[in-house]
């Protein structure tokens, strides 16, 4: 071995050493800062890198997230403020959206009461017209009879305020031949067993007698089956 060679292999070794010195020196170091607040006696806790776990792959890859949490107790207070601006971001959202369905009942109630105010008013004049009072009335009784004929007397009573038109109708039995022959205060006619009496203009409060006679065809009494008058009540006696 050449001089030249000699003096480079040991100028190699002393570089290598004094690294080797350096980087003991280094790691003391770092050892005597990590246990530095330890008690003395007390056991050393040595935590593995991410890396030595992922190369030599003896633990699963969740672990150093489990085994590194005590240590990272000390910067805590970090994750608390991102925590806080997210939770107040959210009512903001949901307070944005809180006036919208305070315009949908607005709308929905204005048409409705304008359709039902216009037409009720033409039912109380269908009810107006009263039917006429009864204020006519009548009785019918017979003040004379004989073997072929009779005699009919008949009251007209008008019982209201104002003069009043009459028309009274009698129904005899049939088989009767009821034949006129003639009337008073009144005017008759005969249409088969039927005769009806008419008369104008009595006054109110006031009655008028009224009758006629006839033949007939029958021995007995002969009455009418029925008796009206327009407006009012007969009565047969």
């Amino acid at each position: 071995m050449s001089k030249h060679a000699a003096r480079q292999f040991i100028l190699a070794r002393s570089v290598l050493g004094l690294a080797a010195a350096v980087l003991l020196a280094l790691v003391g170091w770092i050892a005597f800062r990590s246990g530095g607040s330890a008690e003395p006696g007390d056991p050393l806790l040595v935590l593995p890198t991410a890396d030595l776990q992922a190369v030599e792959g003896s633990l699963p890859a969740s672990s150093p997230a489990t085994e590194s949490s005590p240590v990272s107790s000390a910067p805590s207070p970090s994750p608390s403020p991102s925590v806080s601006r997210s939770a107040s971001a959210s009512p903001s959202a949901s307070a944005s959206l809180s006036p919208s369905p305070s315009r949908s009942p607005s709308t929905s109630a204005k048409p409705s009461p304008s359709k039902s105010t216009g037409r009720p008013s033409p039912s109380p004049s269908r009810t107006s017209s009263s039917p006429a009072a009864a204020d006519l009335s009548v009785t019918y009784s017979t003040s004379a009879s004989w073997r072929d004929g009779f005699i009919a007397a008949l009251r007209v009573t008008n019982n209201g305020t104002s003069a009043r038109d009459w028309t009274v109708t009698l129904s005899y039995p049939s088989g009767s031949g009821i034949e006129l022959r003639g009337a008073w205060n009144a005017t008759a006619s005969i249409s088969g067993n039927t005769v009806t009496l008419r008369g104008k203009s009595l006054a109110g409060g006031s009655s008028v007698s009224v009758g006629f006679q006839a033949e007939k065809d029958r021995n007995d009494l002969v009455k009418p089956v029925t008796c009206a008058i327009g407006g009012g009540s007969c009565r047969v006696s």
